[in-house]
């Protein structure tokens, strides 16, 4: 098994769905950006952005994430939740709130 799909089983596949549809690797349901910044360089960064709530650290499935219920990196943009989850290699910066799957 992937961190993947061991991602997306932890979150009964409500951000991540392994099976084959738009990609021969699974498909987001949220927006998604791939990124190689650590979890401690999103919490740095986030000193700067307009407005955060509290960062909340926590796990799952094994893997480290950090997450805002709600943020606007700049004025004029949309406030929403953010999650920032490393599997290993890679760092995914997720449009929801992994809080709520803990």
């Amino acid at each position: 098994m992937t961190n993947l799909e061991k991602f997306a089983a932890a979150t009964n596949n409500e951000l991540f769905d392994p099976e084959p549809g738009w990609s021969e690797d699974g498909d987001w349901m949220v927006e998604c950006a791939e990124t190689h910044e650590s979890l401690d360089d999103f919490v740095t960064a986030s000193k700067n952005w307009r407005e955060h709530t509290a960062a909340k650290h926590g796990e799952i499935a094994g893997f480290k994430f950090v997450a805002w219920a709600q943020v606007q990196a700049m004025k004029g943009q949309q406030r929403r939740a953010l999650s920032v989850v490393d599997l290993g290699d890679l760092r995914y910066a997720l449009a929801a709130d992994l809080t709520k799957y803990v």
